[in-house]
């Protein structure tokens, strides 16, 4: 049966009520943790304990069984890939409305029971379920009245809803109080923020870590580590910490943290942060922050405090549609006079405006689903909507339009040498060792067919380098700061490339034989396949183009000559990011910033719309609003054409909604059977709600 619904669209107020979602979600992550850990603390009472075994059981159920039946599996399996977890942890909001629904379904049993069996004392249950489910609908209705002294079209539908209710309509309304569950799990699961993923460090903490006491190197767990310790740290692993290099020598990589390209030499007095990777070598680093005091995770604070205010209650929604809740008032006027209250009230449940809200829903989650199987997650609906209004794309620069791993550029031979013997030199040396350098050096190689020769011994890493033997000759290879350790003079012959590739922002990577400096391998940041033909196709739609990046200045100018954008910002921080965004929202654009690091999460919050790829940090994945399944930025072609046809959808609801709505009214005038006529009325537009394609 197709009833009530226009009372879907008030599960829209239910979910979005300023009160619930001014709780802290800290608060909430709290409590669902104490509910976790009760396992290993006192015993409860037995009826507690059971209540809450059968719950979890249940929002299991919800999670696993109904919830792709709503969203589609393949979203549901996606969702799941990027969290890399079976089940999403659900919010407090997600779960008070899954017990909602329960709760309808029973309101809605008792409500059939009562009339069949002729029991009637069971309607009080049923009128106290209808309270608790609509109570933070008259609460916000309330607030409107009395704090923003506003009028809106939340209450003609707390007018129409009581009005049902007290004609005695129970069976109808309780049927009501499902849809509102239902709607309500509807906008939260189209509007799906991982907000678990915000408030925790970016990445998986180590469980134990290595420290340096009295000399001696304990293994401790992560818990206990704190400031003041000297953390140990080889190749491979992520950076737990904020903290002071005290020993040793390494190559960081922290683009995703400040977006620049290429790793950095870190060595004794060099500061490191949370959140980034040591690539090769070793360091000893004295322990600054842990926490939340390191900067990844105050920018996890930030991030959780901009979904807390990013959240729109149903009154607001709709406030630039609400023109018609004036036009409404003379209409209930006419039905008091021709048929009463009732027809009344009846007449308030005519407006088109409340029908396009689950019009707008229905047709949205067939969209979402369709986007998924093409490999388009949309994580929140309201994207779709914003889409065609955009006229900026902001883009950043590393891992959005070029590649994590870089590129051989150039190879330059000091006199005496040819590049291919440099090159051979640098990938035999390189051959055995897995950080971002080496594979571009050994690609490269590969790619020209030049066979290497073997390593005498196994290579000795030093940090910003390594030394080994290759045909009886000792050969290294690394930065410059590296060789002039070793006690190598770099020359004069590249002095002009040094300046040159570091004006471009570029990498040198030198290569000595014996002890004479034979040549350098340039490397730089490589662009993506796909990213020229993006922006090109962007222009032809005559948006802006802009990068934004934490990178250096001359390599961002070129890349932004190099792909014919508008213009770019360099040398920006993670939290200046998103004041950029601002900034240009202030100037009246409309923004989407693509986006694939943790310096990028700010900013994908603060833009009108946030896209993300999916080889991208988990925290830009949880910030972005959109997530590229198949990691290639040729699918937005994809995605403007879901959101333009997602506009044409929403267009010919509204006239279809305009003529449902006139042939109400008509009814609530003429005929009886008032409020079950406007249902049906409602229910008849229901089917057709297609995909937008």
């Amino acid at each position: 049966m197709s009833l009530l619904l226009t009372v879907i669209g008030a599960g829209m107020g239910v979910g979005a009520a300023g009160f619930s979602r001014s709780r802290r979600s800290k608060a909430a992550a709290k409590r669902l943790g104490r509910a976790v850990r009760r396992t290993d603390q006192a015993p409860e009472s037995r009826s507690t304990g059971l209540v809450e075994r059968l719950d979890e059981r249940y929002q299991d159920w919800v999670q696993k069984r109904l919830d792709p039946m709503i969203v589609g599996r393949t979203r549901t399996d996606q969702m799941a890939r990027l969290s890399g977890r079976e089940s999403r942890v659900l919010s407090a909001e997600e779960r008070r409305g899954n017990r909602n629904l329960a709760l309808s379904l029973s309101a809605s049993v008792l409500t059939g029971t009562s009339y069949l069996a002729h029991l009637p004392w069971l309607l009080p249950g049923v009128w106290g379920i209808a309270l608790y489910a609509m109570w933070p609908l008259l609460q916000q209705s309330w607030y409107l009245a009395v704090h923003e002294r506003r009028f809106s079209l939340l209450h003609l539908l707390v007018l129409y809803l009581g009005a049902m209710w007290l004609s005695g309509y129970f069976l109808i309304g309780s049927l009501g109080l499902i849809l509102i569950a239902l709607n309500r799990k509807l906008e939260l699961l189209s509007q799906t923020v991982t907000r678990t993923q915000l408030t925790q460090l970016f990445g998986e903490q180590p469980q134990r870590v290595w420290v340096l006491m009295d000399g001696v190197e304990v293994e401790i767990p992560f818990t206990r580590l704190g400031a003041g310790h000297v953390l140990v740290l080889n190749a491979g692993q992520p950076i737990p910490v904020d903290g002071v290099v005290v020993a040793g020598a390494a190559v960081v990589d922290q683009h995703r943290l400040t977006g620049e390209s290429q790793p950095v030499d870190k060595s004794v007095g060099d500061p490191v942060l949370a959140a980034t990777l040591v690539l090769a070598g070793r360091l000893q680093v004295r322990v600054e922050k842990t926490g939340s005091e390191t900067v990844a995770a105050k920018i996890a604070l930030v991030l959780d405090d901009t979904v807390r205010r990013q959240q729109v209650r149903f009154s607001d929604q709709f406030r630039r549609l609400e023109k018609t809740k004036w036009v409404m008032l003379p209409a209930g006027a006419l039905g008091w006079v021709v048929g009463g209250p009732t027809a009344m009230a009846a007449m308030f449940g005519c407006n088109y405006l409340m029908s396009l809200i689950p019009l707008r829903l229905l047709t949205l989650l067939n969209g979402l689903k369709s986007a998924a199987e093409r490999g388009l997650l949309i994580k929140d609906g309201r994207a779709l909507e914003r889409l065609p209004g955009v006229d900026t794309i902001v883009f950043d620069k590393t891992g959005t339009l070029t590649l994590e791993v870089p590129t051989v550029a150039a190879v330059h031979p000091v006199s005496g040498w040819d590049a291919h013997a440099v090159l051979t030199y640098a990938a035999a040396a390189e051959a055995h060792q897995s950080h971002p350098i080496a594979q571009a050096i050994v690609a490269e190689a590969a790619r020209l067919g030049l066979a290497l020769p073997a390593l005498g011994h196994a290579a000795v890493e030093v940090g910003r380098g390594l030394t080994t033997d290759i045909g009886g000759s000792r050969v290294s290879v690394g930065s410059e700061r590296f060789l002039r350790e070793l006690g190598l003079d770099p020359g004069d012959d590249l002095d002009e490339t040094r300046g040159r590739v570091s004006a471009l922002g570029h990498t040198l990577v030198y290569v000595a034989l014996d002890q004479a400096v034979i040549g350098a391998v340039e490397l730089a940041a490589g662009l993506r396949p796909e990213a020229a033909e993006t922006v090109a196709w962007l222009a032809g739609l005559g948006l802006k183009r802009y990068i934004l990046s934490g990178d250096q200045d001359a390599p961002t100018r070129a890349l932004t000559k190099a792909l014919g954008l508008d213009d770019c910002f360099a040398n920006v921080l993670p939290a200046q990011k998103a004041e950029r965004i601002k900034a240009l929202q202030q100037q009246g654009a409309r923004v989407c910033f693509i986006g694939d690091g943790i310096n990028d999460a700010i900013a994908l919050r603060q833009a009108d719309v946030s896209i993300s790829l999916s080889g991208a940090t988990t925290v830009a994945t949880d910030a972005a609003q959109i997530v590229l399944m198949d990691n290639d930025l040729r699918q937005m072609r994809l995605l403007w054409a879901l959101a333009s046809g997602f506009e044409l959808s929403l267009n010919e609801n509204a006239r279809l909604a305009r003529r449902f709505s006139l042939g109400a009214a008509g009814w609530v005038l003429l005929f009886p059977f008032k409020f079950l006529a406007v249902e049906l009325f409602w229910g008849a537009q229901a089917p057709g709600q297609d995909a937008p394609w």
